[in-house]
Parts: structure tokens; sequence; C-alpha cells
């Protein structure tokens, strides 16, 4: 899976463009991603990021880099054994798709907005 651009409030995922906020599973999209406190990432928002056997998620937290992850994700993936990256979401699509090219298993949570 490629994601071809981004742009504030928009992204291309092999050919399909997206207008809200999505995870990435694999070789599959979740649309429509909305998070219970808004700009922050808790469990329960990423519990079918959690159920995989993925080596590192990577958040893209907007545009200006408002969406935190809290630490209770954080610490839920490493203990996992997962990489935990996050970055603004340009930054992260760019690591997304360096690291997907590299044959990576990964799992992405990308805000597409502020």
């Amino acid at each position: 899976m490629k994601i071809q651009s981004y742009s504030f409030g928009y992204i291309e995922i092999d050919g399909k463009s997206y207008r809200k906020d999505i995870k990435l599973i694999g070789e599959r999209v979740v649309p429509d991603w909305w998070r219970s406190t808004g700009h922050r990432v808790e469990l329960s928002d990423v519990e079918d990021l959690l159920d995989t056997d993925a080596e590192i998620c990577i958040f893209g937290t907007g545009a200006s880099g408002l969406m935190r992850v809290s630490e209770a994700v954080k610490s839920a993936f490493r203990n996992r054994g997962t990489k935990v990256l996050i970055e603004k979401t340009e930054s992260a699509c760019d690591t997304y798709n360096r690291l997907f090219q590299d044959g990576k298993k990964l799992i992405a949570g990308f805000h597409l907005t502020c």
C-alpha cells in the first residue's frame, strides 16, 4: 500500500482518496477514524491496531501536530514489542512509505487536519 499524496484534510492511498482521519492495518484502510476525546489518542481508539503483530506503529498527528498520543497508548505498543513513531502527518506519510518499501510490518493512524 502506498500513500500517494497528503495535504491538509486529504490523503490518497493506492488511487483512493479520503477526507477524514484513517487507520492503516496491513493492507486495509479503516476510514473515518474518530477518537473518543478528539485530538487525543487513547487505548479505546486503537484496540484494532493493538490486535496485530506489527513491528512499527506510526501516528500522523496532523498538519500542525495538534493530535497527541497518550502515554498509555505508547506503553501498550512498546509492551507488545511494537516501536511507536509520532510525527506530523506529512512526515509520517513519508516515513510510512519508506518503511513499507523496506518490507516492515506497519500499522498507522493519520489525523488529516490540524
